[in-house]
């Protein structure tokens, strides 16, 4: 074992430490956020099924005024499934 390798392992071992804190940390911030990915996860397929079970519309369009002909027309583009007036 050369000086340089027992100076790296006694330094290591002095600032162990540390490197629990800094293990600790790391694996705290990586435990959070698969957490958050989860709970992303789980809030978009709750917002689908809401959806699907209560058919609400995935977009929602306001218009002042528009002609009644243009209704039709919305009607006749695919994937419309409803279009009200």
């Amino acid at each position: 074992m050369t000086p340089l390798n027992r100076k790296l392992a006694r330094d290591l071992w002095r600032l162990r430490g540390q490197g629990i804190a800094i293990s600790l940390v790391v694996a705290a911030g990586i435990s959070l956020m698969v957490g958050m990915f989860g709970t992303l996860n789980s809030l978009q397929e709750s917002r689908i099924a809401f959806y699907e079970r209560y058919r609400l519309a995935d977009v929602f369009a306001e218009v002042k005024r528009a002609p009644e002909l243009l209704i039709s027309r919305v009607r006749q583009l695919p994937g419309v499934a409803v279009a009200e007036s």
